[in-house]
C-alpha cells in the first residue's frame, strides 16, 4: 500500500509502536516484538500476538508498506479483530480509509 508520507520520518521503533497499538484497540494479545532498520533504507517490524503475528515491511524508495495479518482462529472467531487491525493501520501508515490495497486469504479447517 502507498506509504503516507509521515511514514517517511519514522524510525524502527516507531513502526512497533503504530502496531502496537493497533493489536491492542483490536483486543489481541501481544507476545513479543523485533523490529530492523536496513542500511541505507527501509524496515521491518514483527509483532509476535498469542493469536499469531503481524509483520509490516517498509520500501522508502517505492513509498510502499506491505502488512501480513496472520491471525489464528483455533480457539475462536477472530476475523473480526484481524479486520479491525488491518483498517487501524491502513488509516494509520496510508492516510486513507480504503481497504482497496489488502488481500485477504481464509484457510479454515
Amino acid at each position: 500500500m502507498p506509504a503516507a508520507q509521515t511514514v517517511f520520518n519514522w524510525e524502527a521503533a516507531d513502526f512497533i509502536k503504530v502496531i502496537k497499538n493497533a493489536a491492542h484497540i483490536a483486543q489481541l494479545t501481544i507476545v513479543g516484538e523485533l523490529a530492523y532498520a536496513f542500511q541505507p533504507q527501509g524496515v521491518s517490524a514483527v509483532i509476535l500476538l498469542a493469536e499469531s503475528h503481524v509483520a509490516l515491511h517498509f520500501w522508502p524508495e517505492e513509498a510502499k508498506v506491505t502488512i501480513d495479518i496472520h491471525i489464528c482462529d483455533y480457539q475462536k472467531d477472530n476475523q473480526q479483530k484481524a479486520r479491525l487491525l488491518a483498517e487501524i493501520l491502513t488509516r494509520q501508515i496510508t492516510d486513507s480509509e480504503s481497504m482497496a490495497n489488502w488481500n485477504y486469504l481464509n484457510i479454515t479447517g
